[in-house]
């Protein structure tokens, strides 16, 4: 396969034409021609440049950047040359020498924006014939947005138990940019306090709030997050809150209990202690160490509040009795170091005990549990399709048994038929000595054959 050009006298004829020849095939031959025509049609050229433009946003803030896209797509049936994109936003300019049919160009530009402005996009190109084709879009404007955020922030105690205490944060926009997908989280204790908040341009206030056990003097803080409509960043924390509970004295005091349901056990195992740390002071505890004396950490409390216990568990391998000791360290409000200390606890092993909790290495060989076969739903089912099995064997031979009694019946019926036939066509018949003619067939004696 090859490109041809058609000349101006294939198009006026119609067609394309080729002489193919080959050699003879055997010597002396003569060599072989033929023509092929490729029949053509004139046509008209129809140029035809898909021209779009796409922004990154027509809001943006004062010294912010936007991103324009240009693309060019040849949908026509023939090549455009000398293609050239113009945009007085950013005073863009892309060329292209030529635009093949079918193929598809992209030009992107981005400008930094200091004030109002707007996009006229225009696209010039020339066709074979040519002449200058010119077409221009519809101009955008580019306005700039101004980030006018306002918050609030304030805490009291409630109105409806004294207990707990409403955090509440006003959000307000004041400028003309909209901000999407707003999240805010406790910033203090963690948590989402809300998400996926719209906040649209007009100075509407928005109100978030969050409801609190009251922590003595504790800390409110929340952090805010998200993004504008023009790109804009949002990440700020409120001012931090202290809540005064009824004036009462700064005092931090924690207590320690430890229980388990096993404090006797038939063997060697594991056994699980329930610990609860309660801080029964006005602030919140922080840093605290949980432990047992003998057997080392536990964990690590970032903060403990007032009034919500903290609860865990920790499970330890015995296999003697042992006595546990659990504690908490911790400062006090005045930074002084205070350790709080549980009630021993004993763990003896006795036959009258309980069963402790497998160790690690048993928990395959112990698992599983005994059944009553009497009271068993698997051998409830068995036992009914063992029965149904035996009834239908004993059905299939009481079957099979009359089925063969009845035929051995019906065998010497007709025996006895065959028999008293052939004595009564024998009757009255002699030889030529007078002697009686033997029935024939049957010479076993008529008293074993009556007995059979």
């Amino acid at each position: 396969m090859r490109p041809h050009t058609v000349t101006e006298e294939e198009l006026e004829d119609g067609a394309v034409r080729y002489i193919i020849s080959h050699d003879p095939v055997a010597p002396g031959g003569e060599k072989v021609s033929r023509m092929l025509s490729a029949y053509i049609v004139r046509g008209s050229a129809r140029p035809d440049v898909d021209f779009t433009r796409q922004l990154s946003s027509r809001s943006v803030v004062a010294g912010g950047q936007l991103t324009v896209t240009y693309k060019l797509t040849n949908n026509g049936n023939v090549p455009v040359t000398d293609v050239q994109v113009q945009d007085a936003l950013g005073d863009f300019t892309g060329r292209l020498e030529q635009l093949d049919i079918g193929a598809t160009r992209t030009f992107i530009s981005r400008v930094t924006i200091g004030a109002e402005t707007e996009s006229e996009a225009s696209l010039e190109y020339s066709v074979p014939s040519g002449e200058r084709v010119t077409r221009k879009l519809d101009p955008v404007p580019i306005r700039l947005s101004e980030s006018a955020l306002e918050s609030e922030f304030s805490i009291a105690l409630s109105a409806f138990d004294a207990g707990r205490a409403d955090a509440v944060l006003v959000l307000t926009n004041a400028g003309s940019d909209d901000y999407t997908d707003i999240t805010v989280v406790d910033d203090v204790y963690g948590g989402v306090i809300a998400d996926a908040v719209t906040l649209p341009s007009g100075g509407n206030p928005r109100e978030i709030s969050c409801t609190y056990p009251v922590r003595g003097d504790g800390e409110y803080r929340w952090r805010v997050t998200g993004s504008s409509q023009s790109g804009e960043a949002l990440d700020f924390v409120t001012e931090t809150l202290t809540l005064q509970g009824g004036g009462a004295p700064r005092e931090i005091s924690v207590a320690l209990s430890a229980k388990t349901r096993m404090t006797k056990i038939n063997r060697a195992g594991c056994v699980t202690f329930n610990l609860e740390l309660r801080n029964t002071g006005t602030a919140i505890a922080r840093g605290i160490r949980l432990y047992e004396v003998h057997r080392g950490d536990i964990r690590d409390l970032a903060v403990l509040p007032t009034g919500e216990p903290m609860q865990c568990s920790v499970t330890y391998e015995v296999d003697e009795d042992a006595q546990f000791v659990f504690c908490a360290d911790y400062q006090d409000a005045d930074g002084h170091a205070r350790t709080a200390t549980s009630a021993p606890v004993n763990v003896e092993i006795t036959p009258a005990g309980v069963a402790p909790e497998p160790k690690p290495g048993e928990s395959a060989r112990l698992r599983g549990g005994s059944i009553k076969l009497g009271t068993s739903r698997t051998f409830t089912i068995l036992l009914l399709v063992a029965s149904a099995a035996l009834v239908s064997m004993f059905t299939i031979l009481l079957v099979t048994s009359l089925r063969a009694r009845q035929e051995r019946r019906r065998r010497i019926a007709a025996q006895r038929q065959r028999a008293a036939a052939r004595k009564t066509g024998a009757s009255g018949k002699t030889g030529k000595t007078g002697a009686v003619t033997a029935v024939q067939g049957d010479a076993r004696p008529r008293r074993k054959r009556e007995k059979k």
